[in-house]
């Protein structure tokens, strides 16, 4: 059982990670508008963020699985739901640019960690997006460190790859060729998403209405 949530977990945030969103964006324009080192710092600030979501998802699923059998289904559908519509937004993407927002050459370099801690942090989507995560993904009956364990997992695929986002975007001539790739995946994380919420909505009316 621990390995299909592995497995499933790790799955479902590689195609999430590399869907652009406020995160990405934030990397892609510390990293063009400043340095490499600025993405990597941004990046860090996200991945440290990320720890805050984990562990009030968990208590928070942990809490309303033994309390309320049918809170929790609600709370599930309700991440299947989210998935979902995340597919669809990434399917009807009509793509996003690489191109730096606003300038932040004047920023100190302490600050591009703080930046993207907050910027995670205050995001709605992440908020959904880990909750979705850790009631639909991992049982409530995962051993506690096991799903701390997974925590670690998000942590180091979503820190990688804002890293090589920033290294890719300051080598010579391979921004367009990451604004190239940028649609087609979201495109394929678009497909994955609703086929996986679609799935899980369907095994749920099967198990509550039929």
């Amino acid at each position: 059982m621990f390995s299909h949530e592995f497995y499933a977990l790790v799955i479902i945030t590689l195609v999430t990670v590399i869907t652009p969103g406020p995160d990405f964006v934030v990397v892609v324009k510390n990293t063009v508008g400043v340095s490499r080192r600025a993405g990597f710092l941004t990046a860090f600030g996200i991945a440290s963020a990320i720890w805050v979501h984990i562990f009030y998802s968990i208590a928070a699923v942990q809490f309303v699985a033994t309390q309320s059998e049918f809170l929790f289904e609600v709370i599930r559908l309700l991440g299947a739901t989210y998935l979902f519509w995340l597919g669809w937004k990434s399917l009807t993407s009509t793509g996003q640019s690489l191109e730096p927002k606003t300038e932040t050459d004047k920023i100190k370099r302490s600050a591009f960690w703080k930046q993207g801690f907050i910027n995670n942090l205050l995001n709605p989507k992440a908020t959904l997006f880990f909750i979705s995560i850790f009631s639909q993904v991992v049982d409530p009956n995962t051993p506690i460190f096991l799903q701390v364990g997974y925590g670690v997992v998000i942590t180091i695929i979503c820190f990688s790859w804002f890293c090589f986002i920033s290294i890719m975007l300051t080598i010579d001539n391979m921004k367009p060729y990451v604004n190239k790739i940028v649609q087609p995946v979201e495109k394929v994380a678009g497909v994955i998403f609703v086929s996986y919420a679609s799935m899980e909505i369907y095994n749920s009316y099967q198990l509550h209405f039929l």
